[in-house]
């Protein structure tokens, strides 16, 4: 073989990328089975957000809980300190469901597979809807902190630059080869969101606000720049997030039908960022200084305890929300 034909096949060679084999999964809803035999499997999911695992809390029934370091595939997020991530099963108003509960990301050094390695296991066994919860950044001009988002689509910089959850050999089994990410967001469940909240009027008294938004999910661990806050914002983004998308573009993948919904734990790009060069002209004559103008609100409203302060009640109203969208799925 001469030099040429060496350095043609390199070129022909796919790049290597990690794949997890089908046995994997099968191997973990195999064991997950094992463990709620006796049980109807869910046909609902819910995906929780870190602090906003009241769901869960609430579960009735015959409750079963699966931590991840059991299943054969799963992997703990190093985020949580004071528990361990696991599977939760229960009922929430009679409904059958699945608890997610300790979800990792991709900023703490796992893979896109691992991360997403879940919501493939929960499609093999049977699971048709997932609902999914997060934290969430809002940058739109209308968002206020302890608002809640109904997404309805999203920008992902990280899967159009080539970091997508479905790269590597595709497994008929799971989903099609070139799944079309267009309405990954189910309308119809959308709307029943909408219809739910509509019709709660201790909600609306509650002063909870719910609005459609536009996820940019970005990597993280750190947060963006402003001047990267309003570049998305006028590609048409309103919220941020460091997770959930890579879990949506994989369980729509599945044929899973997808809600989900945010809640504005912070608002930030407000206002006009000050200039330095006016602040020094001002100095040196001696005249007024213009004060800094405050450009971003950081307040992890999730870390409050029965806070009465703007927001703080809103991942009690989220839950609250999310029980009586299920009861009608």
């Amino acid at each position: 073989m001469n030099i040429d034909t060496k350095i043609e096949e390199q070129c022909l060679s796919p790049r290597p990328v990690e794949t997890i084999p089908h046995s994997v999964y099968e191997s973990a809803a195999a064991h997950v089975k094992r463990q709620i035999l006796g049980m109807d499997m869910p046909r609902v999911a819910l995906l929780c957000g870190k602090g906003l695992q009241g769901t869960f809390d609430r579960l009735e029934g015959s409750i079963v809980s699966i931590p991840f370091t059991e299943i054969p595939g799963f992997v703990s997020s190093t985020v949580m300190t004071t528990t361990t991530g696991r599977l939760v099963f229960g009922e929430v108003s009679g409904c059958n469901v699945v608890c997610i509960v300790g979800r990792c990301h991709y900023y703490e050094g796992y893979s896109m597979k691992q991360v997403t390695f879940p919501i493939r296991v929960l499609s093999l066994l049977g699971v048709k809807t997932l609902i999914v919860t997060s934290a969430v950044s809002g940058i739109a001009s209308d968002l206020d902190l302890g608002d809640i988002v109904v997404v309805k689509d999203h920008i992902s910089l990280p899967t159009l630059a080539g970091l997508n959850p479905l790269i590597g050999p595709n497994m008929a089994q799971l989903g099609p080869r070139l799944p079309s990410m267009y309405n990954s967001y189910t309308f119809a469940l959308r709307k029943l969101a909408f219809m739910v909240f509509l019709g709660a009027e201790d909600l609306q008294k509650k002063g909870v606000r719910l609005r459609e938004a536009v996820l940019c999910f970005t990597t993280g661990p750190s947060s963006e720049t402003r001047a990267e806050c309003l570049a998305l914002r006028s590609l048409g983004a309103d919220v941020l997030g460091t997770s959930t998308v890579p879990e949506v573009i994989v369980a729509h993948h599945a044929g899973l039908d997808v809600l989900c919904l945010g809640l504005v734990t912070s608002v930030i790009a407000r206002g006009a960022e000050p200039s330095a060069e006016d602040a020094a002209r001002a100095a040196l004559a001696g005249t007024p200084q213009p004060r800094p103008h405050v450009t971003a609100v950081d307040d992890d409203i999730l870390a409050r305890k029965d806070s009465v302060k703007k927001g703080g009640q809103r991942p009690v109203d989220l839950n609250v929300l999310i029980q009586r969208i299920v009861s009608r799925i």
